[in-house]
């Protein structure tokens, strides 16, 4: 389903090459792993738009995120519930 923002409106982002490579992640390292997660605001609807593993010797770089862009950790099961939600129309 698309997700709706406060005005009604439909906001869809195909995530579906990240889906694929989450999903591969997920059967290697469990639902309850946890990522770092880039997201941003669109028209008041959270959007997620890449994830990596959490790396304390190599910290994820401020250079390596896009305007508007932010950080959060967040499990990879709940990372693909929500790119699969922001990802499909129905």
């Amino acid at each position: 389903m698309a997700l709706i923002n406060q005005n009604d409106t439909h906001i869809i982002y195909e995530s579906l090459e990240l889906i694929a490579d989450l999903k591969q992640d997920i059967l290697e390292f469990g639902n309850d792993y946890i990522v770092a997660v880039w997201y941003k605001e669109i028209d008041g609807i959270t959007i997620y738009t890449n994830y990596d593993f959490i790396n304390e010797d190599s910290p994820i770089d401020q250079s390596e995120l896009q305007e508007g862009e932010k950080i959060k950790p967040m499990t990879m099961g709940a990372l693909l519930v929500a790119l699969e939600q922001q990802s499909s129309m129905f």
